[in-house]
This record gives C-alpha cells, structure tokens and sequence, in this order.
C-alpha cells in the first residue's frame, strides 16, 4: 500500500468511527447518560479533525495539540468559522470532566445541545475532507 492508499485508508477510518460515536453518543442521551454522550460527541470531532489534518499532511499525539491547532490552522486561518473553534473548546472541556472529574453529572438538555453542535460541526469537517 502506498502512503497515499494508506493516508486515504485512515482518513476513511476516521470519518466511520465518526459516525459510530455520534450514533453512540445519541444512544447513551437517549440512554440517560449524557455525561458519556458528550465524551462520544468529542471523540467523533476529534476523529474527523484529526482526519481533516491528516489531508493537510499533520497528525498529532496529543488531544491539547490538536485542540490548539484547531485555532492556529482552521480558525485563524479562515478556514472554519470562530464559532466551531467555540463548540470543539466545549468539546474538549467535557470530554476531560467527563473522563477525570470525580462525580461529574451533565444535565440532559446541555448533553443535548452538545451533541447537536457535535453533529452540526462533523456535517462542516466531512465538508473539508475528499470524498470516501
């Protein structure tokens, strides 16, 4: 396989684990556990950004490096509008409460909005990656 069969090939497996999460994150809200759906609304963002990077020749080993590169390379850059850089930061912020924070508790209607926006937001990054 060549590097380009193979960046096309985790590019591919970035927009279906996407997919997967959003749908996991909309069965854990429906499930009453929207503290795991917002985790699952991150982790599909992360994946199609992480993917969005890779296009450009990028990858990243660390959650704070991509988060900070959202901003310096697609915000700044014009090439995503503030508010996504707004909702990814959101994102990021309860992912972490959702993972390190003893006794984190999200209440369903903001676990909702989080989730929409994560839906919202993974329609405008597969707008910018190649076609699968």
């Amino acid at each position: 396989m060549s590097p380009e069969e193979a960046r096309s090939e985790v590019i591919r497996w970035s927009v279906e684990r996407a997919q997967i999460r959003l749908d996991a994150a909309e069965r854990e809200l429906q499930a009453g556990v929207p503290q795991l759906a917002a985790d699952h609304a991150y982790y599909a963002c992360f994946h199609l950004v992480s993917a969005v990077f890779l296009c450009d020749g990028l990858t990243m080993k660390r959650h704070s490096a991509v988060r900070a590169a959202v901003h310096e390379r697609l915000i700044q850059t014009g090439r995503l509008d503030r508010q996504w850089g707004s909702i990814f930061d959101r994102l990021a912020e309860l992912r972490t409460q959702s993972v390190y924070a003893a006794l984190f508790v999200l209440d369903a209607e903001t676990g909702r909005i989080i989730v929409d926006d994560a839906v919202r937001f993974a329609v405008v990054l597969r707008r910018m990656l190649p076609p699968t």
